[in-house]
């Protein structure tokens, strides 16, 4: 059994802008289903802004052993309990994996740690 960690941190005022001035950019980065999520929050820049930070921490968490696009990284969100994780066209090859994520944030940043274990 092998554990990997990622983590990311990011400005919430990044994504406020980003939402203003680039909204189409934004529903590119995101699947629906986050970008639904964050909407129905108060404060959807901040939602946003730990999402994109799960996003990168689990890329950031399979580096070691396998290189996957943040696009392809999809975080699922439900009201109440904890996120998980999707990872869309990934040949997996007989990889044994879970993986845990865990977001928070404030009026100004949010941050995002992945815990992925690889079974033998």
């Amino acid at each position: 059994m092998k554990i990997l960690v990622g983590t990311d941190i990011e400005s919430v005022s990044r994504f406020k802008k980003l939402l203003h001035l680039k909204k189409n950019l934004i529903k590119k980065i995101f699947f629906e289903s986050e970008y639904n999520y964050a909407f129905s929050k108060n404060s959807p820049e901040q939602t946003l802004t730990g999402i994109w930070c799960a996003k990168e921490a689990v890329v950031k968490s399979f580096s070691q052993i396998k290189t996957i696009s943040i696009k392809d990284v999809e975080i699922i969100c439900v009201q109440n309990l904890a996120p998980t994780v999707s990872i869309k066209m990934f040949n997996q090859n007989g990889l044994k994996y879970d993986i845990s994520i865990s977001i928070s944030h404030t009026k100004d940043n949010a941050t995002a740690t992945a815990v992925l274990t690889i079974f033998d």
